[in-house]
């Protein structure tokens, strides 16, 4: 597999969609998002025993993971999926529309239109076959780890945009919703409905620590001081005292994540 050529074949559709306007910068955003969990898919796959097609599918559906997120910023000028599409599948047509990547066999082309088509699902139906079962976990492990890092990101920036946080802008302040923070007590999934501050945002993130599937991944977490970077941003109230005690336990002491 040359990964170079799809790296190429994807940075060329990326930038098919940079028109000199202001939403230029979230081509741009998404395009080095992509490259990025590309690089995580690879950090994952090289520390876990998977076997080298396996390891390849992994990292072409990383890549190839958001490439829905370009014709729906271009047709809907936001990354919110309620209030456009689905980017998933979005990206599932892309792929097919494309043909990218068109010289591989169907049956990996399916693997990664499925892998791209889950990856932003809120759950994943159990038992995946095990032909999908990596593709689909790497991809979705990859990318939360780099959506820890444009949030980040977002948070330390003196201009942030407010569509990188889907609409939840405004002034920072101490306040979330309680319901998010109970979810993520009860380590259930986010749900994107309950949002209503910033910080909601960063709770739902946190959140996610209790969904990874890889050691690999936490290991990552842990070496990259993600989550001491997401809880600088919270209030220092005792429920986020709490939290924070319960997700660094899970985080620094769980060894039994994997699909």
């Amino acid at each position: 597999m040359s990964l170079d050529l799809h790296v190429k074949a994807f940075t060329r559709y990326a930038d098919s969609y940079l028109t000199g306007d202001e939403k230029d910068e979230l081509v741009l955003l998404k395009r080095e998002h992509s490259l990025r969990v590309l690089e995580n898919a690879s950090a994952i796959v090289t520390g876990e025993p998977l076997d080298e097609d396996t390891a390849d599918l992994c990292r072409l559906s990383a890549l190839y993971h958001d490439i829905g997120r370009f014709p729906q910023i271009a047709t809907y000028g936001t990354f919110n999926d309620r209030e456009s599409a689905n980017h998933g599948r979005l990206g599932v047509l892309a792929l097919r529309e494309l043909g990218i990547p068109g010289h591989l066999p169907r049956r990996d082309q399916r693997i990664i239109r499925i892998a791209v088509g889950q990856h932003n699902l809120k759950t994943i139906r159990s038992p995946l076959p095990p032909h999908l079962t990596h593709p689909v976990h790497v991809v979705r492990d990859a990318d939360k780890l780099d959506i820890f890092k444009v949030m980040i990101d977002h948070f330390s920036s003196e201009s942030p945009n407010p569509l990188v946080t889907l609409g939840l802008g405004g002034e920072r302040s101490d306040e979330y919703t309680l319901d998010v923070y109970r979810s993520v007590m009860l380590r259930k999934e986010g749900d994107y409905a309950l949002l209503r501050h910033p910080n909601d945002f960063l709770l739902m993130l946190i959140g996610w620590i209790f969904t990874m599937r890889y050691s690999t991944t936490l290991d990552l977490i842990r070496r990259r001081n993600l989550l001491e970077d997401i809880f600088s941003f919270l209030p220092k109230d005792d429920r986020i005292r709490k939290l924070k005690e319960e997700v660094f336990a899970f985080a620094f002491y769980n060894h039994s994540v994997g699909p």
